[in-house]
């Protein structure tokens, strides 16, 4: 029974310490970290943010080949701007660009 019980907790303990990677999209303040190989696609004014005003939706960008981005999201290695356009989507800036892998 304790060899049991010591097996169970020891494969609980494994699976609790190996961190899940998180794909698709997400949200987060503008004064946060973007994730390296993450995309901003679009801002928000906010009033939830503590010490500031605007709320980004992120993109993993590995699941991607194409993106539109706005201008201050980074660009990810091994990704090039191909164009630009103006977007409301984009708060503070009005600005966005054309992304896609090579």
């Amino acid at each position: 029974m304790l060899l049991l019980l010591g097996l169970m907790t020891a494969a609980t303990s494994q699976a609790q310490a190996t961190p899940q990677r998180i794909t698709g999209n997400a949200t987060i303040c503008s004064n946060s970290p973007v994730p390296a190989g993450w995309v901003i696609t679009s801002s928000y004014s906010t009033g939830s943010c503590t010490g500031t005003s605007y709320l980004y939706t992120i993109s993993d960008a590995s699941t991607l080949t194409n993106a539109t981005v706005c201008s201050y999201s980074p660009v990810p290695a091994g990704w090039v701007i191909s164009g630009s356009y103006n977007t409301g989507s984009c708060a503070d800036s009005g600005f966005g660009y054309y992304i896609r892998k090579v």
